[in-house]
């Protein structure tokens, strides 16, 4: 039977954190029936062999192993492509859910005007983050139920919406297309997504009364904060050649924004103590130039030494030839030898056989030659 829901998810490395999440897919009431759909993009940690055992003790998990890390887009269509539910979810393995979080998600699309919605959480870039009093995950769910009884039935437009947690109608994915996978690992392609739905005529719907835990960026966190932040800049560049606008931060509620300042203000400190002068911007071109010639030269070298080893494997291969055809010649030769061998047992036998003969013939001629010398030395 097809499930309603096709739930897609993508992982790499951090195993915790995705258990996690699953513990919470499955021993919470999604309000709904769902396919779980899980896209690893080549983990370096014991996460591909987790999965593959998590998927043979729950029907309806389909797990897929890339060789590669294809990067969040490709990841997600990748998983989009095998959804057969109604509706299609994209998940981040860094969540933790709460009760009916699907049914109270799918509840606010039967307005057909709505293209996809999404929970509040305590972690997020815009609207959809709110203040919350827990400080551990024993706790969150109590606040979840006080928060979404108090909202209930409510949700608001938002420009977009990040795909840590949203839902769609997979006809409305279609209609829609892919995510855009010039976006490489990641960062934009839920602001293009949420352009190209309102495009569409769709609205985008934050929902008050589901909410789900987010830790935050659990595979994005593991790059350094330059790295981090190049990513950031590089897409953003994409973003708006793309659409041929100027990206626009996004808005945060009236509460939280001190908070928000304050940690805008920490990462303006981090930035002027990295990027502060034109000379350091100049020794930082400097060393990207540097560092990709260095990659171009160890790229050439790289190159000869594929074409020494092809050679040296030519060369072996030739070699083994060689010596595989003088083992059979040896092994035909030794053959031989044990076939003379044996004859030569077979000769000595016989040579043996007829030495006692002459032994024998020997004997009987010696006793002849007595005898007539006996009677010749008597008849005289």
């Amino acid at each position: 039977m097809t499930s309603t829901a096709s739930i897609v998810m993508l992982t790499y490395n951090n195993l915790k954190v995705t258990q996690l999440c699953l513990d919470s897919l499955f021993q919470k009431n999604a309000g709904m029936d769902f396919e779980l759909i899980v896209v690893d993009n080549a983990s370096q940690d014991e996460t591909p062999q987790f999965l593959g055992q998590f998927a043979e003790h729950h029907p309806g998990v389909q797990v897929v192993l890339n060789d590669t890390n294809t990067g969040f887009p490709a990841g997600n269509n990748q998983g989009a492509a095998l959804a057969a539910g109604e509706y299609l979810v994209f998940l981040n393995n860094d969540v933790v859910v709460t009760e009916n979080w699907l049914s109270g998600l799918v509840h606010h699309l039967d307005d057909p005007e709505v293209g996809m919605v999404g929970p509040v959480t305590n972690s997020s870039g815009n609207e959809s983050l709110i203040a919350v009093d827990y400080q551990d995950l024993q706790d969150m769910d109590d606040f979840a139920r006080r928060y979404t009884a108090a909202h209930a039935g409510q949700a608001f437009e938002i420009e977009m919406l990040a795909f840590m947690c949203v839902v769609l109608r997979r006809s409305r994915f279609k209609e829609i297309g892919p995510l855009d996978e010039r976006f490489g690992m990641g960062m934009f392609e839920d602001d293009d997504y949420a352009l190209r739905i309102r495009q569409n005529g769709y609205r985008i719907l934050c929902v008050e009364d589901v909410f789900i835990h987010h830790m935050g960026s659990a595979s994005f966190s593991r790059l350094d904060r330059y790295d981090y932040w190049m990513n950031f800049i590089n897409n953003r560049a994409r973003f708006e050649e793309k659409w041929g606008q100027k990206w626009k931060p996004h808005l945060y509620r009236a509460e939280l924004l001190p908070q928000k300042y304050m940690d805008l203000a920490e990462g303006a400190i981090w930035l002027t103590t990295q990027m502060s002068t034109d000379e350091t911007q100049r020794e930082l071109n400097k060393r990207i130039a540097s560092l990709e010639e260095s990659n171009s030269a160890c790229l050439a070298e790289l190159g000869e030494k594929n074409k020494a080893l092809y050679s040296y494997q030519e060369q072996t291969e030739a070699w083994a030839g060689i010596i595989s055809h003088l083992q059979q010649e040896a092994n035909e030769k030794n053959e031989a030898i044990t076939a003379y061998q044996k004859q030569i047992a077979a000769w000595q036998a016989v040579i043996c056989e007829q030495q006692a003969q002459l032994d024998e013939l020997r004997a009987k001629l010696a006793e002849i030659q007595s005898s007539w010398t006996w009677r010749l030395t008597h008849w005289k």
